[in-house]
Parts: structure tokens; sequence; C-alpha cells
């Protein structure tokens, strides 16, 4: 059985069951022009793969958006189409060498694409983000994001820069977002984020000086806020909302 995960642009076909969504479906991947493993295929040709199609796999089947279906199965179960997402999302923008522009071919003995031209070889992109937890004594810091895109308060998060340590990120994202210099910077845990391919590093962090500042740009409004009163805050399956309630917990 070829174990197959479809996708159409940013959402997964999915059959709904008694058990929750169902994604696995049993079509041939050499049916599709973009199919990547997910895992080793046997001898016959079985595993687990991702492609992408405009067309429903199955008669019932329906399209979902990952950050919907992020919040309806466990991490565990999630972790499969991520990958997947990831996967696709890296072989859709890797179909040319970025160094001289020929099309690549598959690498031979590891997940990469390779240039057989120049040799250059593009392996699945990840990109690292700091998202920290900030305290004072028994209250954290909330920011609510700018555009108001999003329904809740998660915590300060942004990309790290070229040549920088996560540390430094930290720091500097920190005091471009919401004006606060901190201490005692700590990594908590990670968590791969795949929008379109991020990694979560969190951190915590104490409080130092500064008086809140929204850049107006990535931050609308942010605020010290206890356990007693809290806005509307991230979902549980993800980093944010680990890192929150495990706070809480230990005060």
């Amino acid at each position: 059985m070829k174990g197959l995960l479809l996708f159409s642009a940013d959402q997964l076909w999915i059959k709904q069951t008694t058990e929750g969504p169902s994604w696995l479906f049993d079509v041939d991947p050499l049916a599709f022009d973009l199919a990547e493993p997910l895992s080793v295929p046997t001898e016959a040709g079985e595993g687990v793969f991702a492609a992408e199609s405009a067309e429903a796999p199955v008669p019932g089947a329906e399209r979902m958006r990952l950050r919907t279906l992020f919040d309806l199965v466990a991490p565990q179960r999630y972790a499969q189409v991520g990958l997947a997402s990831q996967l696709l999302h890296w072989r859709r923008v890797h179909r040319f060498c970025g160094a001289c522009g020929m099309p690549l071919q598959r690498h031979a003995t590891e997940r990469a694409m390779i240039c057989p031209a120049c040799s250059h070889i593009a392996y699945p992109r990840i990109n690292p983000v700091v998202i920290t937890l900030i305290s004072r004594d028994d209250r954290i810091l909330l920011a609510h994001k700018a555009g108001g895109v999003l329904p809740f308060w998660s915590l300060v998060a942004g990309f790290v820069e070229a040549h920088e340590t996560l540390e430094q990120a930290v720091a500097r994202e920190i005091a471009e977002e919401v004006g606060l210099r901190v201490t005692n910077i700590r990594y908590a845990s990670s968590q791969p984020w795949p929008f379109p391919n991020n990694l979560m590093f969190g951190f915590t962090a104490e409080y130092e000086s500064g008086e809140i500042t929204p850049d107006g740009v990535e931050i609308a409004e942010a605020g010290w806020f206890g356990r007693d009163d809290l806005p509307p805050i991230p979902s549980r399956v993800s980093i944010a909302r680990r890192m929150i309630d495990a706070f809480f917990a230990s005060t």
C-alpha cells in the first residue's frame, strides 16, 4: 500500500471519519508531477509520500488548512503533515539552481537537490525563529500582532539574523518589537512550524528595564498579564501556549 498525503496549494485533502480527520490515501504517487517520499520506500515502492493535486483523491474528500488541522489532532499526528508540507514547499521553490540557473536533479544518496552543471546542493530549508516568554515577577508579557491577522495574544518572536546567536536574537527582537531589555535568557524547548518552514526555539527571559513600546509594525499592543487576567492566547498545540502554561504551573 502506498500512503499518500495530497495538498492543494496550502490546504490538505482529508476525509472525515468517526476517529477524526484522515489524510492517507491509497494512491500511486507516480500519478503526480511532484511527489516527495516522507520515508524510505521499500523495494516494492511502498511507503508514505506527499504530492499536490487540485482534484479530490476520493469522493467526499475536502480541503483543510493546516492551521485548522493543527488544533484538531495531537502533535504526533500533525508531525507527519507538517513534514509533508515543508518538503513539498522545498521542492516547489528549488526547481532551479540558485547559483547558475540550471534545472536541479534529485541527489542520489541524500534528501537534497543537486545541480548537474555546477554541483550546487540545495537541502530542505529551515528558518530559525526565537520565541520568548518574558516574566516580571508573577506576570508575563503578551503581545498582539499588528494588522489584526491573529485573534489572540502571544509571545514575542522573530527570525534569527545572519551571524547571530539565538540569545542575541532574543534580546534584539524584544528590544526592537516592544522596547524592553531582558536578562537571564535561557533555552526552554523547540517546535517545528511548517508555515512554511520554520523551527521555533523557545526561550524564557526576565524583565530587566524599559517601558513597553510596541513598534507598530510587528506588534500593535503589548502588556503584562497574570494568570487571572489573560487575554485570548494560542491553542494548546503551539509552543507559545505550552510555555505560558508551564510558567503559570510553576508559580
